[in-house]
């Protein structure tokens, strides 16, 4: 069952005295951000907004969003790191999962077993689970490790971009286990290291080796790259969400291209969609500096676009050299 932080948004409350709220989260806890909404509203009389597009972590605050609607306060939920404001109004909402992991990491034992070492990861909702998980790995002896966090992340932790904790014991474990159902960040996790990854889903209790999903992801994102390499006109394009501004990233793939020879246009977009470039016709590939994963995830996109990894990269190849793993790095940005 989730448990989303109600002690501390009663805190909040109490101690800035706001007219109006907002609150914003992630897909799967829209509804029960919902209700938390309407405690609000009925212990406290005042108005508050459900901010109802999804949000994708702390890069996808809604600081602006909530001036706009006149929220004193917006409560970030789901979004869990070691600070606990952003911005002037956003609030940082811990919610997190309390399903057991017993049984599913029973099933992963006899997998584990090859390895002389495991890393454990998570992501926000199952960070109260990586001491027992890792207790219970060792019970059954399998040696494991939490790497510590940077930046604001806790240790054990990853997000989409962001991968500190895993890169910096990687040469320490011959194997990673992520707690959680999230393909998408066990796929980082493997990426970013270059170790085998399984990812413990508690939910349908499996155990799922992510190898076969990473070599496919990292072929595609090799071929990215050459595609790109004859483009001539690029678009370099600064993500507009509150925690994607990166001018110098943008400014600085700009000058590397044209000292290259390349035309460059600089763009500024909130969602980089595939309906959203389509309209840009006279540019050949885009580098986008808002989210690593928008290259690499889903989106099939009708000319390369390229995220910041990628994007280096391609620089390597467009001078001669030949470019490392380009994903075993800490932070993709």
């Amino acid at each position: 069952m989730f448990h989303i932080d109600k002690k501390k948004i009663d805190e909040e409350i109490r101690g800035k005295n706001p007219k109006i709220v907002a609150f914003s989260a992630p897909d799967g806890l829209l509804s029960q951000t919902a209700e938390i909404m309407s405690w609000v509203q009925e212990k406290y009389g005042i108005e508050a907004y459900l901010i109802a597009d999804p949000c994708w972590g702390t890069c996808d605050t809604t600081d602006e969003d909530a001036r706009k609607i006149g929220a004193d306060i917006v409560f970030n939920i789901g979004h869990t790191v070691i600070i606990g404001r952003l911005g002037r109004r956003t609030s940082l909402i811990d919610a997190y999962d309390d399903i057991s992991f017993d049984e599913v990491l029973l099933k992963a034992i006899p997998l584990l077993r090859e390895f002389t070492r495991v890393g454990l990861a998570t992501s926000s909702q199952h960070l109260r689970s990586l001491e027992d998980a890792k207790s219970f790995l060792e019970q059954n002896q399998i040696p494991a490790l939490l790497g510590h966090g940077k930046g604001q992340l806790n240790d054990g932790q990853v997000f989409g971009c962001e991968f500190y904790s895993v890169f910096d014991i990687k040469n320490e474990v011959d194997a990673f286990v992520f707690l959680g159902q999230s393909r998408f960040h066990a796929l980082g996790v493997m990426l970013s290291t270059g170790k085998p990854t399984f990812m413990v889903d508690p939910y349908l209790a499996e155990v799922v080796n992510i190898s076969e999903l990473a070599e496919k992801s990292a072929k595609k994102a090799v071929l990215t790259v050459y595609k790109a390499l004859d483009a001539e006109r690029f678009g370099v394009i600064l993500g507009l969400k509150e925690g994607q501004l990166l001018r110098n990233r943008a400014s600085k793939i700009k000058k590397q291209l044209e000292d290259l020879g390349k035309s460059v246009q600089l763009i500024a977009i909130r969602d980089v969609t595939p309906e959203n470039l389509v309209r840009l016709r006279n540019v050949d590939a885009f580098i986008q500096t808002a989210c690593p994963r928008i290259s690499t995830d889903g989106y099939v996109f009708d000319r390369p676009v390229l995220s910041v990894p990628q994007a280096d990269a391609l620089m390597e190849l467009l001078q001669g050299r030949n470019p490392t793993e380009f994903f075993e790095k800490p932070h993709w940005l």
